[in-house]
């Protein structure tokens, strides 16, 4: 009798099991599409509409999780048969317990998107053809803030952030530096060259919620070239105090010379390097981090290079 007992409270709670059901908070489905056709000058094209979803959690000061899924359809036109691409993106961020909020929505003219889960970023890019370099944004996830529009200089394939300082241990936000050079794709919002100079690159820095700086670097060029941004990195200043401390990896930068600090005037340690070439040689430029801000003062501007700020 006791045997017949467990084996009947096996059977019931198989039973219950089988008929369990899942707690949904949240669902939602889309359709993604392909086509291969022609268009109207009987050329190649590929047409895809992307429909996907992207969870981003973000950690509280108080150790909760704000959630946040990203909604997006991308499309995206391209030739088998010439140079180009067009795109549009269309997104929905939604956040709450259940995901039952919307919170910002966004349509722009895209063909990449991408995330980064470290610092809540959406990222768009806007690829076009012929060199011209891709125009990339960083948004916020939580309030949908252009932070600041940069290209990439970096080797990695997946653009998720331009250069980002981050003090660990503090409640400080994360600065984010970018350089945009005269031929990107997007947001070239260049002043009017100086004398005798062509418009080479922008340098802007932001953190949310806040542009910080928008520098402006002008050169002289030779007969027949144009100004060309060979590369751009993101490296140690050696006469900051204990900038040997400081970690530098995938173009970030921890700060650690400033460990917990919560005073922004703190943030410094790093340079910005630029090189560029108009046909008369390599001429690089060196911008510090100093209070918080690209400083000019300090900066290595060789000759032949004019280097400003201008107006938010």
């Amino acid at each position: 009798m006791k045997r017949f007992k467990w084996v009947l409270f096996g059977i019931v709670s198989m039973a219950a099991a089988a008929f369990a059901v899942e707690q949904i908070f949240y669902q939602t489905a889309g359709t993604s599409s392909f086509g291969y056709v022609t268009d109207l000058n009987n050329l190649r094209q590929v047409q895809k509409s992307i429909q996907d979803y992207e969870m981003i959690v973000r950690y509280n000061p108080d150790m909760t999780q704000s959630l946040f899924l990203v909604d997006s359809r991308l499309k995206r036109k391209y030739s088998l048969d010439v140079d180009g691409i067009t795109g549009l993106l269309k997104l929905e961020i939604l956040t709450g317990n259940n995901l039952q909020t919307s919170v910002w929505k966004k349509t722009e003219d895209a063909t990449y998107l991408n995330y980064d889960h470290e610092f809540g970023l959406v990222t768009t890019g806007l690829e076009q053809c012929c060199g011209a370099s891709t125009g990339y944004r960083i948004y916020d996830v939580a309030s949908g803030y252009l932070i600041i529009s940069f290209n990439s200089f970096s080797e990695n394939s997946s653009v998720q952030h331009p250069f980002v300082l981050d003090v660990p241990n503090s409640t400080l936000r994360q600065r984010y530096i970018g350089v945009i050079n005269a031929d990107s794709t997007r947001d070239t919002d260049f002043g009017a060259p100086a004398s005798g100079k062509v418009k080479t690159a922008l340098v802007k820095m932001g953190i949310v919620g806040k542009f910080y700086q928008r520098l402006q670097i002008d050169m002289e060029v030779d007969n027949g070239f144009a100004p060309s941004v060979l590369a751009v990195t993101l490296e140690k200043n050696p006469a900051a105090a204990e900038s040997d401390k400081i970690e530098i990896s995938r173009d970030i930068a921890t700060l650690w010379n400033i460990d917990g600090s919560t005073d922004a005037n703190s943030v410094e340690g790093v340079q910005i390097k630029i090189l560029l070439n108009g046909g008369l040689g390599d001429k690089t430029v060196i911008i510090p981090v100093v209070k918080d801000r690209l400083n000019l003062e300090q900066a290595t501007v060789p000759s032949g290079v004019s280097l400003r700020s201008l107006a938010l």
